[in-house]
């Protein structure tokens, strides 16, 4: 098991601090290393493939915003987690946590027919909440990296086609991160504000939300589950559950549109508010999200799409120059194949490389040993949360490594 590390309150964050996943800046903001970096910049763009496949645009819009925009939604003195500043001209500013007036204030400059109706933009930026307390590592921070969305229609009909759409589209995000236990609870919309919203939870035994399930498909959170857990939808008694929430969306209607004065023309020359939806993901939320659920007492179980490296080489030498200038050529061949690739050319003891593989946990790890080199063969372990690899090959021939790790990465892709 991994040593209790400062805050590390659970087996996720233990692992994310041990494999030099994370650094901790601040109590609820966290440096990411290479390491870090390279499965948040996975977790982005499955993201960013999903959402485009539903018509989103992405944009970029700036951290900090002036007050004057909170004042305008009526969001200023009633947000509780707004972090405030002064500017030294003495301008009011705010660390947005969420950026729904940004984006309206941006959609202002460029909306102006129906005929422009609908469409989406998003973006994934840094956001900050002033949270009374920070906890969970990655799972309940100050500050963090978000996928935002944010949807325009003509009337609610059509924006319950996009929340569809939205919904559908989350749930293949959070497969293709190997997550398993996800679901969409009914949940009220707080902050935000509109009529109708759900949260995506990973049932969890950590989590800090707790959520109603019933059978029949249904679900809700605490606060939408009504008296007792009875599902509302067949009647029966709903199960109850932790669970760690990765996602949310909402139906905002025209609260922000209304209030912000964004307007189209439409058909007859009205000028009407357009209705709004919006979509967000945690992104080291899900990457703590995957910790959590999938990883062992050895590290991270990651999946092809989302492990920071395809395959690790681990080369055990024993003073014998063949096998790392073997396992050099290999890791050049790889690397010309675009295959990403790490190499463990060390001069450190087996136990001590194969602990930090379990660390990196790349889904393919390639063994080189005299004793293999000699047999002409490359010994192949596995390592994901969403595949069965006990039918894969356990080794291939020198000669034909490349090809044969670019099969494996396809079968394990599911391609």
């Amino acid at each position: 098991m991994f040593a209790d590390a400062a805050g590390a309150a659970t087996l996720g964050t233990k692992i994310a601090l041990r494999g030099g996943y994370i650094h901790q800046t601040f109590q609820g903001g966290y440096t990411y290393s290479p390491l870090g970096c390279r499965v948040l910049r996975n977790i982005e763009r499955i993201i960013r493939e999903e959402i485009n496949a539903i018509d989103g645009q992405e944009i970029l819009m700036p951290v900090v915003s002036g007050a004057d925009l909170w004042i305008q939604s009526g969001r200023y003195d009633t947000v509780d987690v707004l972090a405030k500043f002064k500017g030294r001209g003495g301008a009011d500013y705010v660390l947005n946590p969420t950026h729904e007036e940004v984006v309206v204030d941006f959609i202002k400059s460029v909306l102006e027919t129906y005929r422009q109706l609908p469409f989406a933009v998003y973006q994934i930026q840094t956001k900050f909440r002033d949270e009374l307390r920070a906890r969970a590592g990655l799972i309940r921070t100050r500050e963090f990296i978000m996928k935002d969305a944010y949807s325009f229609h003509v009337s609610q009909q059509d924006l319950e086609k996009y929340y569809a759409r939205a919904l559908d589209a989350y749930y293949k995000i959070f497969k293709r991160c190997g997550l398993k236990k996800v679901v969409h609870v009914l949940a009220s919309s707080g902050d935000m504000g509109g009529s109708i919203a759900h949260e995506f939870q990973l049932i969890s035994e950590i989590g800090e939300d707790t959520v109603y399930i019933c059978d029949c498909g249904f679900g809700a959170n605490k606060d939408s589950a009504g008296r007792g857990g009875i599902c509302p939808k067949c009647g029966a008694k709903m199960r109850k559950e932790r669970g760690i929430e990765v996602g949310n969306i909402f139906q905002l209607g025209d609260k922000y549109s209304k209030s912000m004065g964004l307007t189209y023309a439409a058909p007859d020359g009205a000028r009407k508010h357009p209705v709004m939806g919006c979509y967000g993901i945690g992104i080291g939320r899900t990457l703590a999200a995957i910790l959590e659920e999938s990883a062992d007492d050895n590290g991270p179980v990651w999946n092809m799409e989302t492990a920071p490296f395809a395959a690790h080489i681990v080369a055990l030498a024993d003073k014998d120059v063949r096998v790392n200038d073997m396992a050099e050529k290999i890791y050049a061949d790889l690397q010309a194949m675009g295959i990403e690739t790490i190499l463990d050319n060390r001069d450190a003891r087996a136990g001590e490389k194969f602990a930090d593989a379990d660390l990196i946990a790349a889904p393919i790890r390639l063994i080189l040993s005299p004793k293999n080199l000699d047999a002409g063969v490359i010994e192949a372990k596995y390592r994901l949360n969403d595949r069965d690899a006990s039918q894969m090959k356990s080794s291939f021939a020198i000669d034909n490594c490349g090809r044969e790790v670019n099969n494996a990465i396809k079968l394990l892709k599911g391609h």
